[in-house]
């Protein structure tokens, strides 16, 4: 039984490398967010994030291939983002010296892959909501290929979905600003679908409308967390400590230290840093009045 499971898994996690009918000459060609998610939250940043690019010789012999890291640089490989305002820039950059490779022996049912970063493709959030595509073509010496296309939502979560909401006070030079032209900040418990997620969402002042200005994604939860804190102050480069328990029956507590600048995980060079600022600090003369 735990055989025959696995082998589900594992055809399930792989299915989107199977043959479909757009694959042509003998080619397969996919793509696939290295987070890959069914929806994202509007504004939400996926710059960090990488994008798995796969070429598949599905014929019988061995056959050259140009690597698509080159393909890219030669514009043979082309990703795009719809709606057409969401376009990845997919030129190569001007002053990229790295070498470039001709080509490569890919076996007979073989595949190669690249990972590109986004940020390089400078592509950083999600600016709509609505169905969106992503979609890749490649030029090769029998012809064009082009992957099947991948599709999600980008949405707003509406006000009842948001399961908990706790706003992060604001520091530094900002915080002097009157109200109205403030920035603000929440660690937001959000369901959508039968999962619920953990955000970081920063909102424009209410001079500026109030909106969502970025969405950080920080974690799934099992569900409504339990003695939920977050710690610390974001507008000064400083983390935020999130705490909670996962069911009110338990002791363990999940802890998450975030960057309040980006929402990913803050890093022990930062801590060093943050530390290594405070000591400087210490040491400054106070202010003659």
């Amino acid at each position: 039984m735990y055989v025959a499971w696995l082998f589900l898994c594992v055809v399930n996690a792989n299915a989107w490398l199977l043959p479909v009918p757009a694959d042509k000459f003998g080619w397969g060609l996919r793509l696939r967010p290295s987070e890959c998610h069914d929806f994202y939250l509007l504004k939400e940043s996926i710059w960090h994030h990488q994008l798995r690019v796969v070429l598949i010789n599905q014929t019988r012999d061995a056959r050259q291939a140009t690597p698509l890291a080159t393909a890219r640089k030669v514009r043979n490989l082309k990703i795009n983002m719809h709606p057409s305002t969401m376009t990845l820039n997919t030129h190569p950059d001007d002053n990229d010296t790295s070498p470039v490779k001709a080509s490569l022996q890919l076996p007979a049912g073989h595949s190669h892959t690249s990972v590109f970063e986004f940020t390089d493709l400078h592509f950083s959030q999600f600016q709509k909501t609505g169905d969106h595509e992503m979609t890749a073509s490649l030029k090769t010496a029998e012809g064009m290929v082009v992957a099947p296309v991948f599709k999600f939502k980008v949405i707003e979560p509406a006000a009842d979905s948001i399961l908990h909401s706790q706003s992060i006070p604001l520091e530094g030079q900002f915080a002097k600003w009157a109200m109205e032209r403030q920035d603000t900040a929440a660690i937001q418990q959000i369901k959508v679908g039968n999962r619920t997620w953990l955000f970081y969402r920063k909102y424009y002042s209410p001079e500026n409308g109030g909106k969502v200005s970025r969405t950080f994604r920080i974690a799934e939860l099992p569900g409504k967390v339990v003695d939920f804190k977050v710690e610390g102050a974001f507008g000064n480069n400083n983390p935020l400590t999130i705490t909670y328990r996962e069911t009110s029956y338990t002791k363990w507590t999940t802890t998450h230290v975030i960057n309040s600048v980006d929402g990913r995980p803050w890093t022990a060079a930062e801590e060093k840093h943050r530390q290594e600022k405070l000591k400087r600090e210490a040491k400054l003369p106070a202010d003659k009045k």
